[in-house]
């Protein structure tokens, strides 16, 4: 039986921002099965307690939320961090620096706030649809951040191959040094190194002495690839880049707005035909 599932958020779980009734009662009859059932998402903890009050696990001691891409691990209850594993400032500073040869829009996100850097109007609505809060920053520097938990640093143009072109570019300066991934098609994100969702489904399968066995995930982004790889079942949304997919033991048959976490519920952890 299958103890802990780890859920990708945006493209997975929810539909604009929330998530539908037909996977809160599959998530609703999972969890009376005994199933521990996490979000893992790039998102800040603040940004998710919508979501945490739509599958019933806000404010519960014992639930828990994978966020920043692995580098935060929270138990809900008083919003008790158990893990961080942020990037340096100088690390940061470094990217920060780099991203002005680009042309991108930059989120730099501490603990509780995302300071946007060449903001466009698509994604402040983004951030404001996400309830994320945010500063707009004009001046085109990260020195109030010194003292600051810094958790990781994007690089945001809809545009995947640009995006991955000027990975290549800055390669002797990230390669051993941060962790790189993408996400919604529009980001290039900036982790610790050894950070990413594989590592936090590992983490905290560990601390809840659940073993990798008894894990599933599902996914559908290259920050998602990780923690397919790392559970035991790793499931893909049918949507997914087919070099996503290569590292799923299944693939869903419904698409993400029909239902792709719900198939896999019942599928597999409730084992309806």
């Amino acid at each position: 039986m299958y103890k802990l599932m780890l859920s990708d958020l945006d493209e997975t779980l929810l539909i604009d921002h929330h998530v539908p009734d037909f996977n809160i009662k599959a998530i609703k009859k999972a969890r009376q099965k005994g199933l521990k059932f996490i979000p893992a998402t790039g998102r800040a903890y603040n940004m998710i307690l919508d979501v945490l009050k739509e599958i019933g696990t806000y404010e519960q001691s014992g639930e828990y939320s994978i966020c920043f891409n692995g580098g935060l691990i929270v138990e809900n209850k008083n919003s008790r961090v158990l893990n961080f594993k942020g990037l340096s400032f100088e690390q940061t500073d470094i990217l920060f620096k780099k991203a002005k040869d680009y042309e991108v829009c930059v989120l730099v996100f501490t603990m509780n706030m995302c300071y946007i850097y060449n903001a466009n109007n698509e994604e402040i609505e983004r951030k404001i649809a996400q309830k994320a809060p945010f500063t707009i920053m004009d001046n085109y520097s990260i020195d109030h951040l010194k003292n600051e938990q810094i958790a990781k640093i994007l690089y945001q143009k809809n545009d995947i191959s640009y995006l991955k072109m000027i990975e290549r570019d800055l390669n002797n300066i990230i390669e051993e040094k941060v962790a790189v991934s993408y996400s919604s098609n529009r980001y290039l994100e900036f982790n610790a190194l050894g950070v990413n969702k594989g590592y936090g489904l590992k983490w905290l399968a560990n601390y809840l002495g659940i073993n990798i066995k008894e894990t599933i995930a599902i996914g559908d982004n290259y920050n998602d690839v990780e923690m397919i790889k790392a559970a035991n079942l790793g499931t893909c949304v049918i949507s997914a880049a087919d070099d996503i997919k290569a590292n799923a033991q299944y693939v869903t048959k419904l698409d993400y707005y029909q239902g792709a976490v719900k198939e896999v519920i019942e599928k597999f952890v409730l084992e309806e035909k």
